[in-house]
């Protein structure tokens, strides 16, 4: 720095109260009055340094600011060590105290004119400009488009632009050597480390002149935007920032507010504040907990960046695959849908109920029947053609009664001929193929299978009329049909009846005619798609189902006779006083799809992989009724075997569970003789009888939605009602665990299985995997969103308040 600059640095300080010298000398922060510095600049024909410059302060009003720059802005502040670090040291606790400061520079009349007419070369901005993001850039009350405010252009400094150097260049070196500066101290305004410094960006205000005034209103974000990626660079920007540097560079005195937005702890310790900034101030101030709003009042430049933090520290981690061999083909459970009690009709709220440990059971409402007609408190009351107990889980009544017969294009007589069971399969089955990407005139000719669980309707015994629909409304061999029918489905229609284990052993069917191997000893054969001839009959995709609707109380006075139902009304799963179940209605989908289906669409995902299944029967046991230990334990090995599974990478059991003095015992039995040895962590069993009560023909598709929620969210659900384990079940030596609540699972993939069995004597079994997409231990994968979606994350993140919540955002992934 020449003498004659340091004279006139000298002398603007002389124009400042003592207070001023001593604050930028002692590196405190005091706020001082002094006139603003205008500068009048002569030139003459040598260089720079020959320059006289006169510096003359503003006669009509007073600058409010905090710290003094300790040169010219042309001045390199490392030949001024002692002052740059004690003008460093204050800046620095006015950050730490009041989250902004105020810095008076020293600049030319003639790089400010040169600045001025350097923006009519500027090209367009570069950064995400639009109606949803401008309040972030520009501030809350700097929005174009808004009568009351001065109109905005915002341009970013681009080096590449072809434009005269020496203007806004120079002011930009001011806010890089600030940077700098600012780069040895993060922790005073709560950055880790300063990773970057954005682009410049300027801000013009026309005043009230019109001419060459640019379009005020920004356009709003668009499809373009989000696959570009600008969005999720916008995002991350709102993420990182963490000072913002405003340099007014030319132009009166402008009005700034800062505010905390909705943070009451910080409301509380620094209130809200207005400023007053003039021609060469530059402002700091959080941007990361501060909002603000910036109002010129006439036409002025301004130079705005910010700093950003340092990336979040990457983590390299193993993407999850499914046990097995590498390249077999499996079959994947893509979509899900399920009507339950407790007013439940989606994933999410069956979600909700199964982690509360709902119970859904209650007494038959009127549009029912009338319990009192068929019910006594007498265990004795089937002997009278009564029930002992009347208990049980209903669909609300509107989803009973109502059904969208003209979507279906059902003629209205049909439609109330037809039995719920039949209706409730037409709405369930379209909603899991929409959750699946299809939509009703894309389906048609479509080689979808349908595979139902079903053991038969209640609806004969209450529709009497003899009509001409009689046949097909009331017969379980259309119940399955008839979607087919409805949406023009070409794929296999089977409808099985093997009681408790019927929609399980229906799943087992469609994903051994889906699965593209063969069985070869004890594991599967990846090439035998190569080696299976193409009859141009293959199964790609399937809905697999199961239904059960609670009309009339025969049903509840044949169980009774039987002993099966508890007297006391509710399904004590793997409780000491576990006497019975309870039943329950509803009825359960799952789209299924081949692995060579899933590249129909690239934002397909599937929620698990079927690793293996199996079906298989007791044969010639102590009853026809009685469960069978050995069957059940072959049933749960060849799913094993076929999933290629070892029984410790099995986390959670998904148990029949009836709730019966007999049923239980065998079960845990049969499942501690398979999954007996050394694991990791205990197994995990649960079961959704307790919840729901026992759906019958739902029964096996219901525990395999509950394990792909399970799956989903690396939980395992409660076990209502379980106060005392059954001294029966053979635990000793067994690592098990019965919980009673929510509990993690700690795995971020993982396998569960689900069995089901039969009073028949037909078991069920199928073993699933799949990667957490919720809760801590989610994969990580980037989520897909659309425009609205895009929009309410924007608005949601630009609060002060909230940016630390984006963390969340990015590494989600959608579920189900």
């Amino acid at each position: 720095m020449t003498s004659a600059a340091g004279d006139d640095v000298e002398r603007l300080r002389q124009t400042t109260p003592s207070s001023t010298a001593t604050a930028t000398a002692t590196a405190t922060a005091t706020t001082t009055t002094a006139p603003p510095p205008t500068m009048t600049t002569t030139t003459t024909p040598s260089s720079a340094s020959g320059l006289e410059r006169e510096l003359e302060p503003a006669a009509d009003a007073e600058a409010d600011f905090d710290v003094l720059w300790p040169t010219d802005v042309s001045a390199d502040l490392a030949e001024h060590e002692e002052t740059t670090l004690a003008f460093l040291s204050a800046v620095c606790d006015c950050l730490v105290k009041r989250h902004y400061c105020v810095v008076q520079t020293v600049s030319f009349e003639r790089l400010r004119e040169a600045a001025m007419s350097e923006v009519e070369f500027l090209k367009d901005a570069s950064i995400l400009l639009r109606a949803e993001t401008a309040e972030a850039y520009l501030g809350r009350e700097e929005l174009p488009g808004s009568q009351d405010q001065d109109r905005c252009q915002a341009l970013p400094v681009d080096a590449s632009a072809e434009v005269p150097t020496g203007g806004l260049s120079s002011f930009d070196e001011v806010l890089s050597k600030l940077s700098q500066l600012l780069a040895l101290t993060p922790e005073a305004f709560g950055a880790r480390a300063v990773f970057s410094r954005t682009k410049a960006l300027v801000r013009r205000s026309f005043g009230l002149s019109s001419e060459g005034i640019p379009d005020s209103t920004w356009p709003s974000i668009d499809d373009q935007d989000i696959q570009s990626g600008e969005v999720e660079r916008f995002l991350t920007w709102v993420l990182r920032r963490k000072l913002c540097m405003l340099y007014l560079i030319n132009g009166p005195a402008c009005s700034l507010d800062l505010f905390h937005g909705n943070q009451e702890q910080l409301k509380d310790a620094i209130p809200d504040v207005k400023l007053r900034i003039r021609t060469g101030q530059i402002v700091l101030f959080r941007h990361d907990i501060m909002g603000y709003a910036f109002r010129p009042e006439g036409e002025s430049l301004a130079l705005q960046a910010w700093l950003l933090d340092a990336l979040p520290p990457l983590e390299f981690r193993e993407l999850p695959q499914p046990p097995g061999m590498y390249g077999l083909d499996r079959v994947h459970v893509t979509a899900a849908a399920e009507r339950f009690p407790a007013n439940c009709d989606g994933c999410d709220m069956s979600m909700a109920m199964f982690c509360a440990g709902t119970d859904a059971l209650t007494l038959p409402p009127l549009s029912r029947f009338d319990k009192d007609l068929y019910w006594a408190p007498d265990r004795d009351a089937p002997m009278y053609g009564r029930a002992y107990i009347m208990h049980g889980s209903f669909c609300s009544s509107e989803v009973l009664l109502g059904f969208d017969n003209e979507f279906f294009g059902i003629e209205v007589e049909e439609a109330a001929a037809m039995a719920p069971n039949q209706r409730w399969i037409c709405e369930v089955g379209y909603e899991v193929l929409h959750k699946g990407g299809w939509t009703k005139p894309k389906l048609q000719s479509q080689r979808i299978g349908v595979f139902l669980g079903d053991s038969g309707s209640e609806w004969n015994q209450m529709y009497t009329q003899q009509d001409r629909f009689v046949s097909t409304c009331n017969s379980g061999s259309v119940t399955c049909c008839r979607l087919s029918h409805l949406l023009g489905l070409t794929g296999p229609n089977l409808s099985v009846d093997t009681a408790c284990s019927a929609s399980l052993v229906a799943t087992n069917a469609a994903a051994h005619l889906m699965r593209h191997s063969v069985p070869g000893g004890d594991g599967v054969n990846p090439l035998a798609a190569a080696q299976r001839p193409d009859n141009g009959l293959s199964l790609e995709s399937a809905i697999c189902m199961g239904i059960l609707v609670l009309m009339h109380p025969a049903g509840w006075i044949g169980e009774c006779a039987a002993t099966m139902l508890s007297y006391r009304g509710r399904c004590f799963t793997f409780d000491s006083s576990a006497d019975g179940f309870i039943r329950g209605e509803g009825c359960c989908a799952v789209y299924l799809r081949s692995v060579s289906d899933l590249s129909r669409s690239a934002s397909d995902r599937s929620l698990a992989i079927l690793m293996g299944s199996c079906a298989n029967q007791d044969g010639r046991s102590a009853s026809l009724t009685a469960p069978h230990g050995p069957s059940q334990q072959e049933c749960i090995r060849a799913s094993l075997r076929e999933a290629q599974l070892k029984p410790a990478d099995v986390t959670v059991g998904e148990c029949h569970g009836t709730g019966t003095a007999l049923g239980d015992p065998i079960e845990i039995g049969a499942v501690r003789s398979v999954m007996l040895g050394n694991r990791e962590r205990p197994l995990l069993h649960c079961s959704a009888k307790a919840h729901v009560g026992h759906e019958e023909a739902n029964a096996g598709v219901c525990g395999l939605i509950k394990v792909v929620l399970m799956l989903n969210g690396a939980v395992s659900l409660p076990n209502p009602h379980l106060r005392i384990l059954n001294p029966h079940l053979d635990v000793n030596g067994y690592p098990v665990c019965f919980s009673s609540e929510l509990t993690c699972t700690s795995y971020g993939s993982q396998s569960m299985g689900v069995s089901s069995f039969g009073f028949g004597g037909t078991n069920a079994r199928a073993d699933l995997w799949s990667d957490a997409d919720k809760g801590p231990l989610k994969d990580g994968a980037r989520i897909r969103l659309t425009k609205e979606e895009s929009c309410a994350w924007i608005q949601r993140f630009l609060e002060p308040s909230s940016p630390g919540q984006f963390s969340n955002f990015l590494c989600a992934k959608p579920g189900h």
